[in-house]
């Protein structure tokens, strides 16, 4: 199972041939081979004819899929934490993944006052958009980081949206030091949000955790507040992802 895992995760960058699985999963050609023509019995990966190159497939992008329309959720044990970060604020609660130019939703718990802005569990922004993105965007390694910003055309979904590549680089080297990143009406008008980094047992970002309310209700003092709850939830979690 950890091979097949080794060799779907090397997948995940993209097309590659037998010696590039083999070496990047760290098997042999022949133990290589045999997983992959397994996975390709099950749907899990596809062989390109004319190339020979093995890339996922439609039984990946189905799993995929389950992450995004929520039916998977978040992908650690953190119900409770998110549970109690919701309480504690009594705003709205929202896991954020990236996938390739965008941040997607995959998990939300709606705050439970009359009035309140939601994110929309499944739904999609570009990564560039609010507090979400920005920590998204933040941690990765920068060149990872350089090469995305480089093909990134920022579209705006409201007048506060950042376009500015300029501003978009000095507000992500702000977060990046902060450890949080912080959003005033870029996705939806009239909200703000606060976002703290999930990360792996490798150090990779992994999600973005936020807490996202009416700025009627949220003031400068409140949002630091948000920050530091938001922070404390994001470290328990991944804490138990890389024990220390």
């Amino acid at each position: 199972m950890a091979r097949a895992v080794d060799i779907l995760l090397a997948l995940g960058n993209g097309p590659r041939r037998l010696a590039e699985v083999s070496g990047e999963a760290a098997l042999s050609k022949t133990t290589a081979y045999r997983i992959l023509s397994t996975l390709r019995q099950k749907g899990m990966v596809l062989q390109d004819e004319t190339t020979g190159e093995y890339r996922l497939g439609p039984a990946c992008f189905h799993v995929m899929s389950s992450v995004v329309s929520g039916h998977a959720g978040f992908p650690f044990d953190a119900n409770r934490d998110l549970e109690e970060l919701r309480e504690q604020t009594q705003e709205t609660v929202t896991v954020h993944v990236r996938a390739g130019l965008s941040r997607i939703c995959i998990q939300e718990l709606p705050s439970p006052q009359a009035i309140r802005y939601t994110a929309g569990l499944g739904a999609s922004a570009g990564i560039h958009v609010g507090s979400a993105g920005k920590v998204l965007l933040a941690f990765l390694e920068p060149a990872e980081r350089e090469a995305l910003l480089d093909t990134l055309e920022p579209r705006p979904m409201t007048d506060a949206t950042i376009t500015d590549m300029g501003v978009l680089r000095r507000q992500l080297q702000t977060v990046a030091e902060r450890g949080t990143a912080f959003s005033s009406g870029e996705r939806v008008a009239g909200a703000v949000g606060v976002s703290a980094p999930v990360f792996d047992g490798n150090g990779v970002v992994i999600a973005a955790l936020s807490v996202l309310g009416p700025a009627a209700r949220i003031d400068e003092a409140r949002l630091h507040e948000f920050e530091k709850l938001a922070r404390n939830t994001a470290e328990r979690i991944t804490s138990r992802i890389h024990p220390r």
